[in-house]
């Protein structure tokens, strides 16, 4: 049963204290060597001299450490089933010091194999040994944690681990820590960032300081860099300042890259008017914040043109260093073909795109909103799903978006039904997704049989962990209760944005909302909280062109700097290989009428259940 139907394990389950493992008592002349030390000295990292080693043995317990360094040979060489299986037969079973080093590379295994939630409960196995209490393995069980954390986006607890280390570690180890200390800060989000600070940690705040320069959108990249200058003059021992991140050592010769102007180019006339208008509101807005350093700014309205590529030459003959658009996807289809100097942001993106030098992608794609939830779900023990879909052709295509992605990540979708958005076809849909109409088949079969009444509940299913639903957040309403009625209280409904169309109304039922989680923009929820009118979906078009707009003049940056992160109006945005800008949206929920985080607040209400 998934942690989504079942209690939370909680991600402080592991504990910090000292753990250690002593000499390894082996027949070898090496009694004292411990198991990295056998490995790489006695010719063990070689898998068959290794097995041959734990065979020759008296005993299971001098066997160990033989069989540990076998499997991590075959670690190694990704063999992780044949690895797991040594484990589990000739190690961990065995009470001796390679159990502790055994659930750690057991830890290792869960991690390749995409099992977050193993690899941790593996690690909590490992500290509750009885060799748990020697010195010296602290810091190993704090740099596997920290990776277990990261694996599962619980970036604050993985800052956490990292900042512990820093203190810990010797002077050869800590430059690949700042790395990754500072990679996980990136990844935090706004309210993240604000939650962690004043934390007793030492030092976090200026690691988190030195962060929110980079988070400040209206500044130019110069001020930035001046920002962190001033920072570091201020905080001249602070490890940032000592060795600044690699984001403040590019930045600090990117500005002479940054363009000088900016051509957008928009359908402004026909039906894609009004959001066209949104997004270039957006940009406007990026565009005054910071006065002092405006490029020249060209619009072009595409609708004026009878070709694309009539519109694409005029932007390139304005001079424009960097172009924003097209938003018609038959224009981006275009775009391969067209661009090759001038960097160009399209704000749409096909089925397949092709890989172009100076050509960019960035939209609000619901597939980055699926792949969030995916591994939301994933990550809290939930694999199966179903999918409950509404009829409309935007709400099917989502389907088939879902499903292509689970299969490209290897998650189960157990079913998928598309329904007639009328009473009985909403109780029907329900019915057949948790199979309960089989359930009611098989006890009409049974009275038939006996020819008797009999008494008999039918029960939904127990083998689905969560609902992906497509439709409006008053669709889904109506969807609510009848899980609730057939028996699936605990079974989530998960949705992208598009479920949150409007604010629910005064007269709304907590119980047919709060089991709703779903993606939203941190822009959304800013505007959420000022209660602004402004329709939701003309708000994610204005912070996709605001972020647009930072984008064009931070690409040198991202093309430079590999993990380059940028805390933004859609999400916190990084760059693929295929040039495709992807965010991570914020996950959602609502109680009391009020819109909360899901990852803090709804499974922490769970875990009190």
């Amino acid at each position: 049963m998934s942690l989504f139907r079942s209690r939370i394990i909680p991600l402080s389950l592991v504990t910090l204290s000292l753990i250690g493992c002593g000499a390894i008592e082996t027949s070898v002349p090496s009694s004292g060597m411990t198991n990295a030390q056998l490995e790489q000295g006695s010719g063990l990292s070689d898998y068959n001299y290794a097995l041959a080693q734990a065979q020759a043995q008296s005993t299971p317990e001098l066997a160990a450490p033989f069989y540990w360094a076998a499997a991590k040979a075959l670690v190694v060489d990704e063999q992780y089933l044949q690895a797991r299986t040594l484990l589990e037969t000739h190690v961990l079973p065995v009470r001796s010091p390679s159990q502790f080093d055994g659930y750690l590379l057991m830890s290792d295994i869960a991690l390749a194999q995409d099992t977050p939630m193993l690899a941790l409960q593996m690690l909590s196995q490992a500290a509750e040994l009885p060799y748990a209490d020697r010195p010296g393995n602290n810091i190993k069980v704090l740099q596997q944690r920290a990776k277990v954390m990261a694996s599962l986006d619980n970036w604050p607890n993985a800052v956490k681990d990292f900042m512990q280390l820093s203190l810990m570690l010797p002077a050869d180890q800590q430059e690949q820590n700042r790395s990754d200390l500072w990679l996980a800060i990136q990844n935090l989000t706004d309210n993240e960032v604000s939650d962690l600070e004043g934390n007793q940690l030492p030092l976090l705040d200026g690691w988190l300081d030195a962060s929110k320069i980079l988070r400040q959108q209206s500044l130019t990249v110069e001020q930035q860099v001046a920002e962190f200058q001033s920072w570091q003059q201020l905080h001249s021992s602070h490890p940032a300042a000592v060795n600044p991140p690699l984001d403040f050592q590019i930045m600090a010769s990117l500005e002479q890259n940054m363009p000088t102007s900016i051509a957008v180019m928009l359908p402004m006339s026909k039906e894609l008017k009004v959001a066209s208008e949104s997004i270039l509101n957006g940009i406007l807005q990026q565009y005054y914040a910071n006065r002092d350093v405006q490029p020249n700014l060209y619009i072009i309205d595409t609708d004026q043109y009878t070709q694309f590529s009539q519109a694409y030459l005029t932007a390139l003959e304005s001079g424009a260093e960097t172009i924003i658009g097209p938003l018609r996807k038959q224009n981006v289809a275009q775009l391969a073909d067209l661009v090759q100097d001038v960097p160009t942001i399209a704000l749409n993106q096909l089925e397949n795109n092709r890989i172009i030098p100076n050509l960019y992608h960035f939209s609000l794609n619901v597939s980055d909103d699926i792949r969030e939830l995916m591994a939301f779900a994933k990550k809290q023990g939930a694999e199966n799903s179903a999918i409950l879909s509404m009829e409309s052709t935007w709400a099917l295509r989502q389907s088939d978006q879902f499903k292509e992605i689970a299969q490209q990540t290897n998650l189960p979708v157990l079913t998928s039904i598309s329904y007639d958005n009328t009473p009985n076809g909403r109780a029907q849909a329900v019915k057949k997704l948790l199979q309960v109409d089989e359930s009611e088949a098989r006890i009409r079969s049974i009275q038939q049989w006996t020819q008797q009444d009999v008494e008999s509940t039918p029960r939904a299913r127990r083998d689905l962990d969560y609902v992906y639903y497509i439709g409006k957040l008053d669709d889904a309403k109506q969807i609510r209760p009848l899980l609730n009625f057939y028996f699936a209280e605990d079974i989530p409904m998960l949705a992208s944005q598009t479920i949150h169309d409007k604010t629910p109304s005064s007269n709304s039922k907590s119980e047919d909302i709060e089991r709703i989680i779903f993606t939203e923009l941190p822009a959304v929820l800013e505007s959420a909280e000022q209660h602004s009118n402004t329709p939701f979906v003309l708000q994610r078009l204005t912070a996709l062109g605001n972020d647009s707009y930072l984008l064009a003049k931070r690409l040198a940056l991202f093309a430079n700097v590999k993990s380059a992160k940028v805390s933004a109006r859609t999400g916190i945005i990084t760059l693929d290989d295929d040039g495709i800008f992807n965010r991570r949206p914020n996950i959602v929920t609502y109680k009391q009428g009020e819109l909360i985080d899901a990852k803090d607040s709804y499974f922490a209400q769970k875990e009190k259940e």
